[in-house]
């Protein structure tokens, strides 16, 4: 006989519940006139990634305490403020010379992180050439070991490829006079360049420790420096009252434990970060990389990983009156309540779903209308402006304020005006990183992909901080990063790294030589000879009877070009015909 259907008892109902509660396909909608950030952010949700054994938004497994509730009212019967800002913001560290660029590049980039950089770069290159069978030719018999001086100027290098872009790294070797960049072929030669970028290295591969995930063992290759870098941005610099925690995406397409797919991030596919930024400034203070559940994150009272992420991100910061700015998929009423408790305030959007909000505001409104309600530490806002917008407020009131707008006046919540000032810090920094791109679009390995993405975020936050303490100095952000390539070099380039004149290029073309006038002129006296000569370009590239290539030495030369030519016929034929 078949089984009776068994009910459910009142745990399951409440358990199924709260999964319906926290789907992730019941987002909350957002002003379309906040920062683009808080709308990407709506699918973020590691249901739409990969690694699905990485999820970690889904809630379906928390278990919540029953005496964490909140009560919700119609009234506003609070005294709730903004609370004072008891913080010391500002560079925490001595600086000698306030007007150097390159100092405060220093302040991140330590002598100790360096040297722990030649020493596995060299390590590096010492397995590669034991454990690799090499031809007689190959690049690795030819490894010099490197110093700290000559990866500074690799680095600068990577810089300047952010502001110079190229399709491929050969063109910035490229004697082409239409491709040629001759101040790289001064600084380092391309073999060189390519031997420091293959061997280069962040931690030591002998000593990797048994890992629990894959993720967490793909991330082990830069994690060492990943953790100095961001320790270096948390204590040289402390940020101003309101900082921002948000999402960010670096691009990655290839096989990756930690690769992220989220739909509307410009990337899609990458390396996805926590970050906590400055408001303002865009400051990148503190950040995480998503691991998944190897992530070491702080307990939160409502245990989602959201929550936790943001007390792991401000731990440092709480008690001090800081105001945070989250989007959606972080603010929840127990985490806002949390925040409070350490003396820290928070504004952000929510989710009506999400667990403790009012029931209150999840019933339609008409376009203008809001209805909120109030809890003894928080605010719950709902505004009908071109979509329903929900705000969540620890010190705001249900205060409206009219702001001019191009249709005319317009009655707007303070918190929402508030929410839309300072919530693209994270967004603010990303502007800036991606107009000078340090790291390749098409690289091959993803954690020298990573290093030159934080080398990017380093000389970020250098300048950053070399506006505030240069308020009046009109530097923009690209003179301000050649400065700190020219003083790179400046410091770092060694004599002994000057590349020796190779055999020039058989491809000399110069699109030029057809259309400009040109004249013939004596080559300039050396210091060996008053009249020296050089082999005619014509009259070399042609072959004699004897089928031996024709040597004929001239005194003149076309100056644009650079090119010896006879004077008849040779300078003629070579400035009117293609192929002379």
């Amino acid at each position: 006989m078949a089984s009776r259907k068994r009910g459910l008892s009142k745990e399951e109902i409440e358990r199924l519940l709260f999964q319906s509660d926290n789907s992730t396909s019941e987002l909350d909608s957002d002003d379309s006139e906040f920062s683009s950030s808080d709308s990407d952010v709506e699918t973020n949700d590691d249901e739409n990634t990969e690694n699905n054994d990485d999820s970690h938004d889904s809630d379906a497994t928390v278990d919540y305490d029953p005496n964490d509730v909140i009560t919700w009212s119609d009234a506003d019967t609070g005294t709730r403020s903004r609370l004072a800002f008891t913080g010391i913001p500002g560079i925490r560290v001595p600086n000698s010379d306030t007007a150097d660029p390159l100092e405060y590049f220093n302040l991140f980039f330590t002598d100790d992180m360096m040297d722990n950089i030649v020493t596995v770069t060299n390590r590096r290159a010492q397995q590669l050439m034991q454990t690799t069978q090499l031809k007689r030719r190959a690049r690795l018999n030819n490894w010099v070991d490197t110093t700290c001086d000559e990866l500074k100027v690799l680095f600068a290098l990577f810089i300047y490829q952010g502001i110079v872009q190229k399709p491929e790294i050969e063109l910035y070797w490229s004697t082409k006079p239409l491709l040629e960049t001759p101040y790289v072929r001064m600084i380092m030669t391309e073999k060189r360049f390519n031997l420091l970028l293959k061997c280069l290295h962040f931690t030591d591969n002998n000593s990797m420790p048994n890992f629990t995930s894959d993720a967490e063992k793909s991330f082990w290759k830069i994690k060492k420096f990943f953790d100095a870098l961001i320790e270096r941005f948390s204590t040289v610099y402390i940020p101003e009252a309101e900082v921002v925690i948000d999402e960010s995406l670096m691009l990655w397409k290839g096989r990756l434990a930690i690769k992220q797919y989220i739909p509307l991030k410009r990337a899609r596919f990458g390396l996805k970060t926590y970050e906590l930024c400055e408001a303002r400034s865009g400051y990148i203070w503190n950040s995480i990389t998503h691991i998944g559940k190897a992530m070491q994150l702080s307990e939160s009272p409502d245990r989602l990983v959201s929550s936790q992420i943001v007390l792991t991100l401000m731990k440092d910061l709480l008690g001090k009156g800081y105001c945070l700015f989250t989007d959606n998929w972080y603010s929840s009423p127990l985490l806002f309540r949390k925040l409070h408790e350490k003396q820290t305030d928070a504004v952000g959007t929510a989710r009506v779903t999400r667990k403790h909000m009012p029931t209150a505001l999840k019933q339609k409104i008409r376009r203008g209308e809001t209805v909120a309600r109030f809890a003894k530490d928080m605010m719950a806002l709902k505004w009908y402006d071109k979509k329903e917008v929900t705000i969540l407020s620890t010190f705001h009131r249900h205060e409206m304020t009219t702001v001019r707008t191009r249709r005319g006046d317009k009655d707007k919540p303070k918190a929402v005006l508030l929410y839309n000032t300072n919530m693209g810090g994270v967004d603010l920094a990303d502007q800036m990183l991606v107009a000078y791109p340090a790291e390749r679009k098409r690289h091959k390995v993803w954690y020298k992909k990573q290093f030159r993405h934080l080398l990017n975020q380093t000389v970020l936050n250098a300048y950053i901080l070399f506006k505030k303490d240069n308020d009046g100095v009109p530097m923009t952000h690209l003179q301000f990063r050649i400065r700190v390539i020219e003083r790179l070099l400046e410091c770092h380039h060694q004599p002994s790294q000057m590349p020796r004149r190779g055999r020039p290029s058989k491809d000399e073309s110069n699109p030029l030589r057809l259309t400009a006038r040109h004249f013939p002129k004596f080559i300039p006296a050396t210091n060996e000879k008053e009249a020296p000569t050089r082999r005619c370009k014509v009259c070399c590239s042609k072959e004699g009877e004897d089928g031996k290539k024709v040597r004929r030495e001239t005194r003149y030369f076309c100056e644009d070009g650079d090119v010896a030519l006879y004077p008849a016929p040779c300078f003629g034929q070579y400035h009117t015909k293609r192929n002379y």
